[in-house]
């Protein structure tokens, strides 16, 4: 017999670790991304010469690492340092650049990053965010003014796709949707036919943090458990909770 569907937003690239999580919780995930993360080849080819002139690397999201190390022969220069805002993605760069990644022990988000003591004096350090073709413009801006020099290497478009509404009844029991990210929460609002709006409202959700609880409750929804971290396992431990 299996267990509650629980739709996981995330794009399906980078989707595994999750699905296994909330599958191993006893729970049936199914993938239903509104966005598709689309590489942008002249951006990757621009990547070596990037990193070769970095002395800070920060891929802002899991997605950004994935396709950072999509990138065929790529190597990190052995004098670049590692940085990260959320533990799954520190944990994934870590794993695929085999080198410590700096990230906050509490916290999720670029605050708590920006509050660590290695990024207070910047003054002449060459810092390079990866991220796709928007991002909020707080990380970049504070490194600036702590003397930094900034430059980002926008790898990706974000692109709306259908994340399945037709195979989702419109009686089909849903134990929750996870979202992780107020990009992801905006598209899912977007794609919704109208004869489904109205059931969106009514579900529930569980959000990575709560910038992106704020927009779901912006968007129309009643009901968002927040993550305690920015991991897999926080979002899973969040789910016992809507």
């Amino acid at each position: 017999m299996s267990g509650p569907l629980v739709l996981l937003t995330r794009p399906a690239a980078q989707c595994a670790a999750l699905a296994a999580r909330v599958a191993a919780a006893g729970y049936t995930p199914r993938p239903f991304a509104p966005l598709a993360l689309a590489p942008d080849p002249a951006a990757l080819a621009r990547l070596p010469g990037q990193l070769a002139d970095a002395d800070w690397l920060i891929p802002v999201s899991p997605g950004a690492v994935d396709i950072l190390f999509s990138v065929p022969d790529l190597t990190l220069p052995a004098t670049l340092r590692l940085a990260c805002v959320g533990r799954g993605s520190a944990a994934r760069l870590a794993t695929l650049a085999g080198r410590p990644v700096l990230h906050p022990a509490t916290g999720s988000d670029s605050e708590a990053l920006l509050a660590l003591p290695e990024l207070q004096a910047l003054a002449g350090e060459r810092v390079l965010i990866v991220r796709g073709d928007t991002g909020r413009a707080l990380m970049a801006d504070t490194l600036a003014a702590r003397g930094a020099q900034v430059a980002f290497a926008a790898l990706y478009r974000r692109v709306p796709v259908d994340p399945g509404w037709a195979a989702l009844g419109p009686d089909q029991a849903v134990s929750a949707l996870v979202v992780t990210a107020s990009e992801i929460a905006t598209a899912l609002f977007a794609s919704a036919p109208p004869a489904r709006r109205d059931w969106l409202t009514r579900q529930r959700f569980v959000a990575l943090h709560p910038r992106v609880a704020e927009c779901l409750y912006a968007l129309g929804a009643h009901r968002v458990s927040v993550a305690t971290r920015a991991d897999d396992a926080a979002l899973v431990d969040a789910l016992s909770r809507v």
